[in-house]
């Protein structure tokens, strides 16, 4: 399985995860939002994120780097200082002045001899330096790295949940379904996973990516299944050879327009028929 290095840039939400103070504001920007590279046994791969400064005064930023896990159901993270991380992720620069108006490329390693093997989860934080005396807020955001190094940890996830209306009517078939990542609690295992939805018989098929779940927890995952039926089908969701199933009544695509127009055609009959009797038993009178 090819290993990958993935990075996804974050703004705001850290307050909340790391109790730090942070600003979604325009005091600094990271870029790229997300970064891909493959890391080989003892391999070391050079990376970089794009910190600019789009205030009109220069910005002296500090750089360190951190672990992070997942600490419930809903994706939320927390952050903890990792010696093995910090020295597995060298950074080109401790602290750095970013001119006004100017970004700094920061160069990163990552060393896969010196970083555990596995699922490895780290963020490199940029954080704006107060200067003594000034009002201005520190201002701390990041990069989340998501590191596979050497030998992929095994990844298992299986389906908990399957929830979805039993009418379906409109242009998808609508639920929401519950992933958990089988590893241990508190392990340190990762991923996306990759929902297959399906409708039986005769009914189309197609993967959703799931959000990154850590070992022992679930994540929802809202599903729309492009439809065009109508009858009585068997929706599932499956991952891994895990899966839920649900009976649904679907009237969709063209269908639903169809259904609506045979139900307009069927009070009109009705109504035309009442009105035939009323009208007869008016003559026999």
């Amino acid at each position: 399985m090819k290993q990958r290095l993935l990075i996804i840039a974050f703004i705001g939400l850290l307050s909340c995860m790391t109790g730090t103070s942070v600003y979604a504001d325009a005091s600094l920007r990271v870029q790229p939002l997300q970064y891909r590279e493959s890391l080989q046994k003892g391999e070391r791969k050079k990376g970089f994120i794009d910190v600019s400064n789009p205030m009109s005064q220069s910005a002296k930023v500090k750089f360190t780097v951190e672990g992070f896990r997942q600490i419930d159901n809903k994706g939320n993270l927390t952050f903890y200082a990792d010696e093995q991380l910090r020295q597995g992720i060298q950074l080109d620069y401790d602290v750095f002045e970013i001119p006004a108006k100017k970004a700094l490329r920061l160069y990163f390693v990552a060393d896969g001899t010196k970083l555990p093997t596995g699922d490895v989860f780290a963020a490199i934080f940029a954080q704006t330096v107060a200067e003594t005396g000034s009002a201005s807020p520190s201002v701390r955001l990041g990069s989340l790295l998501l590191l596979t190094n050497q030998t992929p940890a095994a990844h298992n996830a299986k389906v908990t949940a399957l929830s979805v209306p039993v009418l379906q009517i409109g242009s998808t078939l609508d639920g929401q379904v519950s992933i958990k990542n089988s590893a241990p609690a508190n392990t340190s295992n990762g991923f996306f996973p990759t929902i297959t939805i399906s409708l039986w018989p005769f009914g189309p098929s197609n993967s959703v990516k799931g959000p990154l779940v850590f070992a022992g927890n679930t994540r929802h995952v809202a599903f729309h299944l492009p439809s065009n039926q109508i009858g009585v089908y068997r929706l599932s969701a499956s991952i891994n050879g895990s899966h839920q199933e649900r009976w649904v009544v679907a009237i969709t695509g063209i269908w639903r327009w169809v259904g609506i127009a045979a139900i307009v055609m069927a009070l009109a009959i009705v109504a035309l028929r009442v009105a035939i009797q009323q009208h007869r038993r008016h003559i026999q009178r």
